[in-house]
């Protein structure tokens, strides 16, 4: 089922995509180091409302993937290499620039606007991988 030429199950799949790359990047690859970057802690991590964050990062991801299905949409991108090639272009045009804003005006360190950037870069490729197989 299409909706404004979006399959809707490629959309919940790269969804999901984003929320698995997440788990892996911030937890077991980078997840000490992000902590550690942010100043978190075990202690202050159990104050934070896990079904609120995961609701929110939920939402977050949908709105994003349906933004890739949107664009690979209307450029007809075809293909496994079409699509991830458009969304590396996707991701390097809005996301990496986005997020470097907080290394440019908040002062974020490099290594923690990286770790992003590289978080969002294999989920955006994901993403668009999901998207060329339907």
């Amino acid at each position: 089922m299409d909706v404004y030429g979006i399959n809707i199950i490629a959309a919940l799949l790269a969804m999901l995509g984003f929320m698995v790359v997440g788990f892996v990047w911030y937890g077991p690859l980078f997840g000490k180091r992000w902590m550690a970057l942010n100043g978190f802690t075990p202690e202050t991590m159990g104050d934070v409302n896990m079904p609120v964050m995961m609701a929110k990062g939920l939402a977050n991801s949908l709105i994003a993937a349906i933004g890739i299905g949107l664009v690979l949409n209307w450029k007809g991108a075809e293909g496994l290499l079409a699509s991830m090639k458009t969304a590396f272009f996707v991701w390097l045009f809005f996301s990496a620039t986005t997020a470097l804003l907080a290394h440019i005006y908040e002062k974020q360190k490099l290594e923690l606007t990286l770790i992003h950037f590289g978080n969002q870069l294999a989920a955006y490729l994901l993403a668009g991988a999901i998207f060329s197989f339907f």
